[in-house]
């Protein structure tokens, strides 16, 4: 199966556990952030993380001066670690939903989104599995959009 995907990095910088400073997700313009339940601030420059460029430890520490420059009493909060994953995205920048036509068997569920998607995903996947009903929410996500 040939899927029209590009892999993206991104990067997300890690704090060492820190004093609670935060209640939630922050958004921000270019960035966001949260705090994990062990006291990690979590931040990117985008949902995905931002691209590391050429230098990602140069990129992670330019990314975690903003973060902390965005936060109140943070002169402790230290740069643990960054992490670079690449992020599965279809090209046109919608999910990729359904089965594979003429390959039994196969269901293709692909967004760069499958956090947040997931339990939506997995209810609709499951009916069309199990059943054969296929949600009209999901027509628009087949790949078959892709045929030329």
């Amino acid at each position: 199966i040939n899927l029209p995907i590009e892999t993206p990095p991104g990067l997300i910088v890690h704090s060492r556990p820190y004093k609670k400073l935060l209640n939630g997700l922050v958004l921000a313009e270019r960035l966001h952030m949260r705090q994990t339940a062990q006291g990690r601030i979590i931040a990117g420059s985008d949902f995905g993380g931002g691209d590391p460029g050429m230098d990602a430890q140069a990129t992670a520490r330019a990314l975690f001066a903003a973060t902390k420059a965005m936060l109140v009493d943070s002169d402790g909060l230290e740069l643990d670690f960054h992490t670079v994953g690449y992020r599965p995205t279809p090209i046109d920048g919608f999910p990729i939903i359904g089965r594979a036509e003429g390959m039994d068997g196969v269901y293709i569920a692909v967004t760069h989104s499958g956090i947040t998607l997931a339990p939506a995903v997995g209810l609709f996947a499951t009916r069309e599995i199990l059943g054969g009903d296929r949600d009209p929410l999901l027509e628009p996500y087949g790949l078959s959009r892709f045929a030329q």
